[in-house]
């Protein structure tokens, strides 16, 4: 009613000098100057400057909280407990922007506002207690909720991270790199910690890093000179308060969101070795059964190179729990050593 100039639209416009004398008091006390209400600002009540703070600061939580649900999730699917996954929960939420902060010589952000840490901890906490609860009532996509969750923290990271770089520097270069950095580093502490290859810096699955980048290019772009020491700013396009924050973090979630539904990846090499994430399930302390393999081939059997080396720096047990290839098979029940066949036999 109020939006549309109803009745109370009267009191509303009778509560603005009040609410900036307000404003100006805590300016005044040392204390920071208290948002105006959104209502408000819809209203033409608040200055622009106030609209973009609001939402820029709506996006720096939303980002801290989405960032730890995504790395708390990532931590309980692999088994860890309730302080495994605090940690990467946590680490994921304020690791992009620690090191954003340590590279611009600044104070760490969470050293200072602590509510970004209270923030990350509660969320992980609370994950790592209700999703087990919210499986069992039918939640069975866990996939989808790490993916959107990962989005939404990545995309409002980058936002933020691109707007203090381009704030402290003025250079574009640094801004577009300090949004990057934002938004991947914590996910590559997550997935380093939880033995698991870096998404980011992998295009197997599909793009990760790119909407980040993309989306640091155009918040530079729609900023214009805003962040240079100029008398008026201007931008290159007209756009609302906000704008400048709000478009440029929903392509990159838009573009996330659409690089892992249609399979987008950047161009890369083709995997010609096994990784050593691949081994995560062989490296394991329960007994297993040793596998009986035959060499075919001089060249890929026991007179290779790799092998050579295998045998002077693993022994049967070792190369049991790795999975590789015996050199001579286990005693038998009879404890008779089996000595694998020539391989002129099978020339």
């Amino acid at each position: 009613v109020a939006l549309r100039g109803g009745a109370l639209a009267a009191p509303i416009r009778c509560m603005r000098p009040l609410l900036q004398g307000f404003r100006g008091w805590c300016t005044a006390r040392g204390g920071v100057a208290a948002h105006s209400l959104p209502l408000l600002a819809l209203r033409g009540g608040a200055a622009g400057a106030d609209v973009s703070q609001l939402v820029l600061d709506a996006t720096f939580y939303l980002g801290t909280a989405m960032a730890s649900m995504a790395g708390t999730i990532t931590a309980g699917s692999c088994e860890m407990d309730l302080f495994g996954c605090t940690i990467v929960g946590t680490l994921t939420a304020i690791g992009g922007g620690t090191i954003r902060d340590i590279i611009l010589g600044r104070t760490v952000y969470w050293l200072t506002d602590t509510s970004h840490l209270t923030i990350a901890l509660a969320v992980s906490v609370a994950i790592f207690l209700t999703w087990p609860a919210l499986v069992s009532l039918g939640l069975r996509d866990s996939h989808l909720a790490f993916l959107w969750s990962d989005a939404l923290g990545m995309a409002s990271s980058c936002i933020v991270g691109t707007h203090i770089g381009y704030e402290r520097t003025g250079k574009a270069k640094i801004a577009i790199l300090c949004g990057v950095l934002t938004s991947i580093g914590g996910g590559i502490m997550r997935d380093l910690l939880c033995l698991e290859r870096p998404r980011a810096l992998h295009a197997d699955r599909s793009m990760y890093a790119t909407p980040a980048l993309l989306g640091a290019l155009l918040f530079v772009l729609l900023s214009g000179d805003k962040y240079y020491a100029a008398a008026e700013p201007t931008s290159p396009v007209p756009l609302p308060a906000g704008a400048e924050y709000f478009v440029p973090w929903l392509f990159c979630l838009l573009l996330r969101a659409a690089a892992w539904t249609f399979r987008l990846a950047l161009p890369h090499w083709a995997r010609k070795r096994q990784s050593i994430f691949d081994l995560r399930g062989s490296l394991s302390l329960e007994p297993q059964k040793p596998q009986f393999q035959v060499a075919l081939t001089p060249a890929e059997g026991h007179n290779s190179i790799a092998d050579r080396v295998g045998r002077l720096l693993l022994g049967p047990k070792q190369r049991r729990r790795f999975g590789l290839p015996q050199l001579l098979v286990p005693k038998g029940r009879r404890g008779r050593r089996k000595v694998p066949p020539p391989a002129d036999e099978f020339d």
